[in-house]
């Protein structure tokens, strides 16, 4: 798919932030994502257990890498009230949603030794290492193409899923999974890194938007085959 480059798609599209035009830049990948077979699973209550065990012990390693990389950004955002929500997002992400991981760990029967002795996947590791990247980048910009991509995805296939279950999961470690990227609260998240973004976006010179995308598009990507693999296991 071919787009515009970001001036001429800024005049001419309805839709001229620069986060949206990063979407459309990869739109085929998160439309790929947020509808994958694994999240229609998830909302079924019926992902196979070592998928559903292998996908939570993988997903709470980003935990740390992604705390590192928020915090990154709050450092600079340009002002006080552009580092509020971040904080508070902090504040989330490092009590309730660790605490979810803990409590499901326990009631799925995850011991000690397979959370910290499995290996990463690849794809866990890749993104990991893009994340790490981003924060040593020490640009804002990219820093915010990699977190929007992280919880916008996730809001995007929690959503929809959570609109066409007709019954709640019965089990926490579905339900409140998806409770925590969905509502409000979480919309109200992803607005805000999408905003961070549409104001420093447009600054960008050409070499930098390329970055920028670069961080962006690896990130749809890898979110994509993160799915993959919890879905088809490491070795599809």
């Amino acid at each position: 798919m071919t787009l515009p480059d970001w001036p001429h798609w800024h005049e001419t599209h309805p839709d001229g932030t620069f986060s949206g035009w990063l979407r459309a830049c990869c739109a085929d990948d998160w439309h790929d994502v947020t509808h994958h077979p694994f999240t229609d699973a998830w909302g079924q209550s019926a992902v196979p257990l070592r998928n559903l065990q292998d996908y939570l012990i993988q997903d709470h390693r980003f935990i740390d890498r992604f705390v590192a990389l928020l915090a990154g950004a709050v450092s600079r955002a340009p002002a006080l009230a552009d580092r509020i929500p971040g904080c508070q997002f902090l504040a989330l992400v490092t009590g309730a949603e660790n605490t979810y991981f803990e409590r499901s760990f326990i009631a799925l029967g995850v011991a000690d030794q397979d959370r910290h002795d499995r290996p990463d996947w690849p794809v866990t590791a890749a993104f990991k290492d893009l994340m790490h990247d981003a924060l040593h980048s020490n640009d804002y910009a990219n820093m915010l193409a990699v977190l929007t991509v992280a919880e916008g995805t996730y809001l995007g296939w929690a959503d929809r899923v959570n609109r066409a279950i007709a019954t709640r999961p019965a089990d926490f470690w579905y339900a409140e999974w998806i409770d925590l990227h969905v509502g409000d609260y979480f919309e109200s998240v992803v607005n805000y890194l999408n905003t961070q973004l549409d104001h420093i976006g447009p600054t960008l010179n050409a070499d930098a938007r390329a970055v920028c995308m670069a961080f962006f598009r690896n990130a749809v990507l890898l979110e994509k085959q993160f799915f993959d693999t919890a879905w088809q296991g490491p070795g599809a």
